[in-house]
């Protein structure tokens, strides 16, 4: 795979957001046949103040850019530079995102194929820990005078990208463009701007084919990345395949994070039920095991049902599928633990039960093992599929926020009420929730990451409306 036309870039921005920040200095290298033919480098005026960090960082101060151009003045001249030619930076994705949102601001598309030279680093220099664009620089001996500033960091890509035949086979080479560079295999039936016109912030997107059942159903943080997945991958697996083959529409929801991506994909999966998601998590009756205690003991009390207590929720020791699933749980715990069989509710026999007299239980059921110690072991085997209590004192409220999105999602007692709003202004019930499982774990693995508590505000004054009882 030959590269002719390439516009190798490099940028400097007011931050890392692509949203929020601005580029105040962009550099280009415009290739042809292995020769520059052009260059462009210019400083932008980013319509405020930079930050000290990117001063000192770059060297470029505020007051250097209140005479330069906008990026409105120089847009024309860029897309030329940029036009019919591969997108080269050094961590393409920051760069590319954004010139992207740049002309977007100013109602213009902008689509490019993209080489990243860090994945081509780490493609053709494995051996080697970090790729930075320091890393190359002292790595290959390339000279920058000034590094951090566009035109000179773009001239140490373009460096590297020359230097790389002095070590690398030009069959090694040429197969790390083609993986890097390869196109999404779009679905045959699917217009291409339906791709265009898919969000890249967080969301579901669900795929049609004829029919109004989904094929799929899935979430991501950047929902147009994450269907363009799908079609890179089609080829590797037949499931990806078959699913590409039939699509013929895409829809998205967009929410302001991950976690109401997590809730709204779950939901929708069981109300909708699509084809090939591998693990429909229906609203159905699941068997749940319940701490009781006989004589001293911790016991266990197998139920199948459709809901449980939430005041009742921190006796729950595990929930499965089926009552085969529990009786394959109970048994492998029996082993590892030494418990008894009877505490486990596995036998009804009078007397000791059969494995005390294989030496496995040490005699709880004949009392004749002291209670505490048998309750320590016992805690010790369910401590990882037991539910928790409720961590907080009432209802709380998580803020999402994506651009200038932002959604509130309350909680209690490990139900899902809704969105801020929607509970305030009495639009959901919240004197009777009912949630399923898939909300406790969803929301369980969030709290799990402690940065995720600074998202999360206490609803003190929200009226209480205890949740009676949640649907698995």
């Amino acid at each position: 795979m030959r590269l002719n036309n390439l516009a190798v870039v490099d940028i400097e921005t007011t931050g890392g957001s692509s949203s929020f920040d601005r580029i105040i200095e962009i550099g280009v290298l415009r290739i042809e046949k292995g020769s520059v033919v052009k260059t462009f480098e210019t400083l932008l005026n980013p319509g405020g103040a930079i930050s000290p960090f990117i001063e000192n960082l770059t060297g470029i101060s505020s007051g250097q850019l209140v005479s330069m151009p906008t990026f409105s003045d120089i847009e024309d001249e860029l897309l030329e530079m940029l036009s019919d030619a591969i997108f080269v930076a050094h961590n393409s994705r920051f760069d590319y995102a954004f010139v992207k949102s740049e002309f977007k601001r100013h109602d213009r598309e902008f689509r490019a194929k993209q080489l990243c030279t860090v994945k081509l680093s780490r493609t053709l220099f494995p051996t080697y820990r970090k790729h930075s664009l320091d890393n190359i620089i002292e790595r290959f001996g390339i000279e920058c005078a000034r590094r951090h500033r566009a035109l000179d960091d773009a001239k140490v890509v373009w460096d590297f990208l020359q230097k790389i035949p002095e070590s690398v086979s030009e069959e090694k080479i040429q197969n790390a463009y083609a993986e890097i560079l390869k196109n999404p295999s779009l679905p045959p039936h699917l217009l291409v701007g339906e791709i265009e016109k898919l969000p890249e912030g967080p969301g579901v997107y669900l795929f049609f084919g004829d029919g109004e059942i989904p094929l799929y159903i899935g979430k991501s943080v950047n929902i147009k990345e994450r269907v363009l997945s799908h079609f890179s991958n089609d080829t590797e697996s037949s499931r990806e395949l078959e699913i590409t083959q039939q699509i013929k529409r895409i829809e998205s929801i967009k929410t302001s994070g991950e976690l109401g991506a997590l809730l709204l994909e779950s939901e929708l999966i069981k109300k909708l039920q699509p084809i090939y998601n591998r693990k429909l998590r229906y609203a159905r009756r699941l068997t749940y095991m319940e701490q009781i205690e006989k004589n001293g003991y911790f016991s266990v009390l197998t139920k199948t049902t459709n809901e449980i207590e939430v005041d009742n929720i921190e006796n729950v020791l595990a929930i499965t599928k089926s009552q085969k699933q529990s009786t394959a749980l109970l048994r492998t715990l029996l082993k590892d633990y030494t418990l008894c069989e009877k505490m486990l509710g596995m036998s009804n026999n009078s007397g000791p039960c059969f494995s005390y007299h294989l030496g496995w239980c040490k005699g709880a059921c004949v009392g004749k093992e002291n209670p505490a110690i048998y309750n320590a072991r016992f805690v010790m085997a369910f401590s990882k599929t037991k539910l928790t209590a409720w961590p907080f004192n009432g209802p709380i409220m998580i803020r999402e926020q994506y651009g200038e999105s932002t959604e509130g999602l309350v909680f209690n007692n490990w139900c899902y009420l809704g969105k801020y709003e929607e509970v305030m202004n009495g639009e959901k019930n919240t004197d009777l929730v009912l949630t399923d499982f898939d909300v406790y774990k969803i929301l369980r693995s969030f709290l799990k990451d402690e940065k995720n508590y600074k998202k999360i505000v206490s609803l003190e004054n929200l009226e209480e409306k205890n949740s009676q009882q949640i649907l698995l």
